[in-house]
């Protein structure tokens, strides 16, 4: 595969980071028999920027992949091993988490809600091809974003790599695409994921004028069509890429699992307030909860990445083109 890949302990912090603020976002968020788990209006604001560390994962996602791909001797004949090498990094954990789900469902409930064509969708991520089902978990469709961004990269790393002017006019044709195609899910991304390239080129020393006019060009259409709160955190994840370079062996730790906790925490966690937020069965302490529940969710999600996501990354890695 060309050049061995090289470890990225602040990438690795930055996954952290945003798995933690996704994490926070949906605990603060937790409403319960009596109301919100937190009642302070302008705690429940603030967490509400946690939501963009979905954005944050793009941001990463568009640099690791490209990075990767530029330091490989990549060419189209590899194509189908590198979508083989994201699917086995990617699909393992991602099945385990729905049958786990449904095996909550049926367990807890009785009633299964699921039928198995819903459950066929989800675990294809095509729910919003057929348009008549539902996410069994609102964030898997980050997940189908996140893939859709790996088919088309596959494709477009031959033509990105050949001369800086088609490197340019491909992204910013896909960044003018935003303002046309805003409400598809993955062009409504595409600045996430550009600027993440942009870093990854400007990273390994390219330094062209052309990738920070670039990255400006990505934080613009940002300015122009999202909420501020995404313009934000773009260029904090601009800014903890390129200079800011955070390590913390806590961080790098947690990175390590950040996909099993993004997947798994809203069940593990989500369950663990439910039981202890509900006068049924015990109800703490709001804080308490909250702390123990971000234990449950850190516990499970490394118990799951030790069972199942650290097996789906061998795999991974054992796919070379």
């Amino acid at each position: 595969m060309g050049k061995e890949k090289k470890y990225l302990g602040h990438i690795e912090s930055l996954r952290a980071l945003a798995a933690l603020m996704v994490l926070v976002f949906h605990f603060l968020s937790f409403e319960g028999v009596h109301g919100f788990l937190i009642t302070n209006e302008t705690i429940r604001t603030c967490s509400k920027f946690g939501a963009q560390g979905v954005e944050l994962f793009y941001i990463i996602s568009g640099f690791v992949i490209y990075y990767s791909l530029t330091n490989a001797s990549f060419g189209i004949q590899n194509y189908p091993k590198y979508l083989l090498k994201r699917f086995a990094r990617i699909f393992p954990p991602f099945l385990g988490t729905i049958l786990l789900i449904c095996l909550v469902a049926l367990l807890w409930k009785g009633n299964y809600p699921y039928t198995a064509k819903q459950v066929l969708e989800n675990a294809t991520l095509s729910v919003d091809v057929f348009n008549d089902s539902e996410w069994m978990n609102p964030i898997f469709v980050t997940l189908k974003v996140e893939f859709l961004f790996y088919l088309i990269i596959g494709f477009l790393i031959i033509v990105l790599r050949r001369h800086v002017l088609i490197y340019s006019s491909v992204l910013v044709a896909a960044l003018g695409s935003v303002f046309f195609f805003h409400s598809t899910d993955l062009v409504h991304n595409i600045p996430f994921f550009v600027a993440g390239i942009c870093c990854s080129e400007i990273y390994k020393s390219r330094n062209q004028p052309v990738n920070y006019v670039l990255l400006g060009c990505s934080l613009l259409v940002l300015y122009v069509v999202f909420p501020a709160e995404d313009l934000v955190v773009c260029i904090i994840g601009i800014v903890l890429i390129l200079w800011l370079k955070i390590r913390s062996r806590a961080l790098e730790w947690t990175g390590a699992f950040s996909y099993s906790l993004y997947l798994t925490h809203g069940l593990s966690g989500g369950l663990f307030l439910y039981l202890t937020k509900n006068e049924k069965y015990l109800d703490l302490n709001s804080w308490l909860a909250l702390v123990l529940a971000i234990g449950v969710a850190l516990t499970f999600a490394y118990g799951y990445y030790r069972i199942i996501e650290k097996h789906a990354i061998r795999w991974s890695k054992h796919i070379k083109y």
